[in-house]
């Protein structure tokens, strides 16, 4: 199971040597074995002149022979000149990717923590609550509270449907009330403990809509805070079934971000502070250190100009570097080399698999001042 912790350490890492980082989706319901391992293979050909070779061959062989094909991504880190090796295997979806640079790419790791890292289910019925509490996909701690049977009286003696006195619901009818209120609110509190022990960052509440939307009213507002989303399941469901549709919404939280991210970078481009877009204007504020955010539409590529001596990417074809006089060297994807920049200069690079905008534009930038 990933942790923060993780993060935490390839954080610090840097080296002298490029590192290969490496974002392979394996999700068993998409594809085959076969056709991950062919497009992995076409992704580590498009930086075979970036990587080191020994790198190469080393995800190559982790995937050939040692990589046991659980879970839906993998993700894995190479610097064998300098011994460095990591590799994780995720229950979690990734999107493929691969890039070389100095210090691991660990950007989109970061984001699935955000989006993944702890969140807690509540399975929710009118008797209890069954708590299930996942980090990165896998089911980490579960606990939860069954009160008091909701059972509905046998007419006849005592008879339920005998209406109280002042034309009120009747008697047996306001007892089940009664009786599934109190274990709700019982269910509540056993949450609140729950989630002060564990500290989810995410709360999913599962069941039938009425049961659900009075637990959620009866939960005080941090809680109701951390709620993304509900979704309607029995309370007898597998664990897979509640995984499952909990890892939905899920996804759609994560693609919602992404969108929220892309319209940020475009608004602050258009008020003219705060943001560009379109690959030269992006290009001339990284090499000026202050890109926060990359944001780039995936397979978006676009060729340029590297100067030999200083660095200096440029998507315009110049005789002398403007900065340092250096001659400029034809490179076949000047977008690589600028996530590399942004990366070593501490920048997040986010890769978008569909954005209408960002299609348009290919790539765009918020900056830190």
């Amino acid at each position: 199971m990933f942790k923060a912790e993780a993060l935490r350490e390839l954080a610090a890492v840097q080296t002298q040597t490029p590192i290969l980082s490496v974002y392979l989706n394996v999700d068993p319901r998409q594809h085959t074995t076969d056709e991950y391992r062919l497009a992995l293979r076409q992704m580590l050909k498009n930086v075979q002149k970036a990587a080191q070779p020994e790198d190469i061959e080393a995800v190559e062989r982790f995937i050939q022979h040692e990589y046991d094909w659980s879970g839906r991504g993998v993700v894995m880190f190479s610097c064998q000149r300098e011994n460095f090796w990591r590799t994780y295997s995720l229950a979690v979806p990734v999107s493929s990717h691969v890039m070389v640079a100095r210090k691991p790419y660990i950007w989109p790791l970061a984001a699935l923590v955000d989006a993944y890292g702890s969140y807690l289910v509540a399975q929710v019925d009118r008797q209890g609550v069954k708590l299930s509490l996942y980090e990165m996909g896998e089911l980490s701690v579960t606990d939860g509270y069954v009160g008091e049977e909701v059972r509905k009286l046998k007419k006849g003696r005592g008879s339920s449907g005998i209406a109280g006195r002042r034309g009120g619901a009747p008697i047996s009818g306001r007892h089940e009330e009664e009786i599934s209120q109190r274990n709700i609110r019982e269910a509540v509190r056993a949450t609140e403990r729950f989630c002060r022990q564990y500290g989810p960052q995410r709360l999913l509440i599962a069941g039938a809509e009425p049961t659900v939307a009075q637990f959620r009213e009866l939960l005080p507002k941090a809680l109701n805070e951390k709620v993304i989303g509900t979704f309607n399941i029995d309370m007898n469901a597998q664990e897979p079934e509640v995984r499952e549709k909990s890892l939905e919404i899920l996804e759609q939280v994560e693609r919602e971000r992404e969108a929220a991210l892309v319209e940020a970078v475009f608004t602050a481009a258009a008020k003219g502070r705060g943001g560009v877009i379109r690959l030269a204007d992006t290009l001339e504020v990284a090499h000026e250190g202050r890109i926060h955010t990359l944001v780039i539409a995936r397979d978006y590529h676009q060729p340029g100009y590297q100067c030999r001596n200083c660095a200096y990417i440029t998507d315009q074809y110049l005789e002398k570097c403007p900065f340092c006089g250096g001659e400029f060297a034809e490179i076949e994807d000047a977008t690589e080399a600028l996530v590399t920049k942004v990366i070593e200069d501490g920048g997040r690079v986010e890769v978008v698999d569909y954005h209408p905008k960002l299609a348009e534009f290919g790539i765009g930038a918020l900056l830190r001042y």
